[in-house]
């Protein structure tokens, strides 16, 4: 019945879609609905939005998640193309909703939670997902994401509060970052170091550059001006900084 009127509302707004119920099931529906649902945000009224968004939510969580896991991907992706900051507070508000609605030991928790920091991000918002990088692994202590993916999530928030002026808490999510290489993959965490080593040199009152020097990835830098630089700057010495860009100016001036 949901379905229904799901299908007449949006068909209503001039969407692509038919009133009659799928004789494939409710999660045929779904399909059809959530590929149309973006057509609401047309709509003035916020609070009709939001409603309708969230009923979508309470059906999705109605089918076993394993079922469910492409529609739940869908769904968030058409949460993120939500634009202006009205719009963007619901697509906040309704992803939250489904984060909060799913089971603590579903894997698909984290990829509702990464696409719930990029609507944050376009909202300016990331205050209301994220508070520090002890709690962000306590949501997921039941169900933690793969290495590769925490260090995807990682990676996002780190532009987030790098892009809102964040620096201490970027800082400390950059440091996680790199302290999830191993030995073994330390190579692949290149970019990683020389961006947290860069957003050091320019705030250096936010980071202990010392510490940088023992992680791993900084370790594998060795030998490169990136981490000659760095430590000239741990050592403090001015006279090897202005020795260092005399030899390398071409270098610094690309920072």
């Amino acid at each position: 019945k949901k379905a229904q009127e799901f299908r007449a509302y949006f068909k209503g707004l001039g969407a692509e879609i038919s009133e009659e119920k799928s004789p494939k099931g409710i999660e045929d529906d779904l399909h059809k609905i959530i590929g149309v649902c973006d057509s609401c945000f047309k709509e003035a009224n916020e609070a009709e939005i939001e409603s309708v968004l969230n009923g979508i939510v309470s059906m999705l969580v109605l089918i076993p998640v394993e079922r469910a896991e492409n529609l739940i991907l869908a769904f968030c992706e058409k949460l993120t193309k939500a634009s202006g900051y009205k719009l963007g507070m619901v697509a906040l508000r309704v992803g939250w909703l489904m984060f909060q609605s799913l089971d603590e030991h579903s894997h698909m928790r984290y990829h509702v939670y990464y696409h719930l920091v990029q609507v944050a991000k376009q909202v300016d918002q990331v205050h209301a997902v994220f508070k520090d990088v002890d709690r962000l692994k306590q949501q997921f202590s039941v169900c933690p994401p793969s290495n590769e993916q925490f260090q995807k999530l990682l990676r996002l928030l780190h532009e987030v509060l790098v892009g809102c002026k964040k620096s201490d808490q970027a800082a400390k999510v950059m440091v996680e970052l790199l302290g999830t290489y191993t030995a073994e993959n330390a190579s692949q965490a290149r970019e990683d170091a020389q961006r947290c080593i860069m957003a050091a040199l320019e705030d250096p009152n936010t980071f202990l550059l010392d510490p940088l020097l023992a992680l791993k990835p900084v370790r594998f830098l060795e030998g490169e001006l990136i981490h000659d630089l760095l430590s000239v700057f741990v050592s403090e010495k001015l006279p090897s900084y202005i020795h260092f860009y005399k030899n390398h100016k071409e270098f610094v001036h690309s920072l």
